[in-house]
């Protein structure tokens, strides 16, 4: 497996490589805190194991006593025939049961010291019934001797025979068997502890570096990060410059090769149109004259289309980069809207059309200006009368709403393709290429005209059906208005 070289990691992409940053100092801070966890865990447990084997050394401990007192009890009892040594034997026995209940239930872990508790309990159970016997022994010797006056047992006598069972001897020696083993699981279990706090301080120093090189790591590669965007920020900026200067000069461009082109295109139409007035009196005389005159009037036709071309390349140009809204006055449209609707129905006209114009008789108030409005209505008329086959209908209409004025054209035309609808307003942009109905420039003027209004163009099609046009202008609310309305060139 080859090495992760840095150039590979300056392959990666930012968004992974922010990522890892902040994930080293994570990662080690998780690490650190699981590695700590798990420690506490181990000394907890220790510490519980450890305190239970304290325990269970004092449960013992209490028991040896307990026995001891017992037989303490029973001796000076024997000795002097006092019934107040015998508090220390009946407490004893009302300690021990209990007493040895708790050390089975505290060693159930551990099935050695189980079966010691086993022989523990059968010698105890032993002790006390010889000790049992004993004192019931020395009372019956107490009852004799005061019915008859006289000391049935010498005193040395009786000594020798308490001292003579060797029953408590052998508890002795299994309670402290039990307690050696506790002492040892004691030892053990603090040994572990010391071993795992050493252990838990070694993490905690090993975690620390971790984490300051985790750190210093994240620090550098952010840094390093940091100084690949910089530079990549720098080189944007410069390709930006270098963009801005090649469009700046392909505006530039266009617009001095448009302008340039205009005064011959100029000189091409009029020489052409001038050869066809002088052609109009010999072509009926020589025949060849009629296919020159075809000749010219081609000339004518497709230099009024380069000249349109050019006029609208000069015109985009001038207002490339130009998106923000102007500060335009107030215009009322209907005064514009006899004008383009007589420029509509003449367009409708040549091409065998039926137009229709709608509005309402009150004040449409808009901002904006009339020439720049015109230009993109015509636009619009235009190519609605161009894309619709004889016999069709154009209409022209204003529709108010509460925030607009709608300047919508509707056509009958054969429409356009759903795919093709997010595309028309692209400069240069035609449904059917190889047509030679426009350039693709019409729509695309039309939209910056609205957009520098303010406005918004909405087109909606269905192929076979028509087109409708809409351009949506913020209205400026008049004073009063009326209701009524005029139809022109039905």
């Amino acid at each position: 497996m080859k090495p992760f070289k840095l150039t590979q990691w300056q392959r990666l992409p930012v968004r992974v490589r922010g990522g890892a940053i902040i994930a080293i100092p994570i990662v080690c801070l998780i690490t650190s805190l699981i590695a700590v966890a798990w420690l506490k865990m181990s000394l907890t447990e220790d510490e519980m194991w450890v305190q239970h084997t304290q325990v269970v050394r004092l449960e013992s401990s209490k028991l040896l006593n307990a026995l001891i007192d017992a037989e303490t009890g029973m001796r000076g009892y024997g000795l002097t025939q006092r019934e107040e040594f015998l508090a220390p034997y009946y407490e004893a026995r009302r300690v021990i049961p209990p007493s040895l209940t708790r050390l089975e239930q505290l060693v159930q872990d551990n099935p050695a010291q189980v079966a010691q508790m086993e022989i523990i309990r059968s010698q105890v159970r032993e002790t006390l019934t010889l000790l049992e016997q004993k004192v019931m022994l020395q009372q019956e010797l107490k009852q004799q001797q005061g019915q008859s006056g006289e000391m049935v047992v010498a005193v040395a006598e009786l000594y020798d025979w308490l001292n003579a069972g060797r029953a408590m001897d052998n508890t002795r020696q299994a309670i402290d068997q039990f307690a050696a083993v506790e002492e040892q699981l004691l030892g053990d279990r603090q040994q572990h502890q010391a071993q795992y706090r050493q252990i838990t301080w070694q993490v905690l120093w090993i975690a620390g570096g971790l984490g300051l090189v985790g750190t210093a790591l994240a620090v550098h590669l952010f840094w390093q990060l940091k100084g690949e965007l910089t530079t990549q920020a720098t080189h944007l900026q410069a390709a930006n410059r270098q963009l801005t200067a090649v469009c700046t000069q392909l505006e530039r461009f266009t617009a001095n090769a448009s302008h340039e082109l205009r005064t011959p295109l100029a000189a091409i139409l009029s020489n052409a149109q001038v050869a066809l007035m002088d052609l109009a009196d010999w072509t009926a005389a020589d025949p060849q004259g009629s296919a020159v005159q075809q000749r010219l009037t081609k000339i004518v036709a497709l230099t009024k289309r380069m000249s349109e071309l050019v006029q609208q390349l000069l015109w985009l140009a001038r207002q490339e980069g130009n998106r923000e809204i102007a500060p335009f006055a107030s215009l009322d449209l209907r005064s514009w809207l006899v004008q383009w609707a007589s420029i509509g129905q003449q367009q409708a006209t040549d091409a065998g059309l039926i137009f229709q114009a709608h509005w309402p008789d009150e004040p449409l108030l808009v901002s904006g200006d009339g020439v720049l409005l015109g230009q993109a209505v015509t636009n619009v008329l235009t190519n609605a009368c161009r894309y619709s086959p004889a016999p069709g209908t154009v209409r022209l209409e204003v529709i108010p709403t509460t925030e607009h004025l709608i300047l919508q054209v509707s056509d009958t035309g054969m429409g356009i393709p759903a795919e093709a609808l997010p595309h028309v307003c692209e400069q240069f942009y035609r449904v059917q290429p190889g047509g030679s109905h426009g350039f693709g420039l019409g729509l695309a003027i039309t939209q910056h005209i609205v957009s520098v209004h303010g406005g918004e163009l909405r087109i909606t099609s269905e192929l076979g059906q028509g087109t409708t046009v809409a351009i949506a202008l913020p209205q400026i609310k008049p004073p009063f208005a009326s209701g009524s309305s005029d139809d022109v060139g039905r």
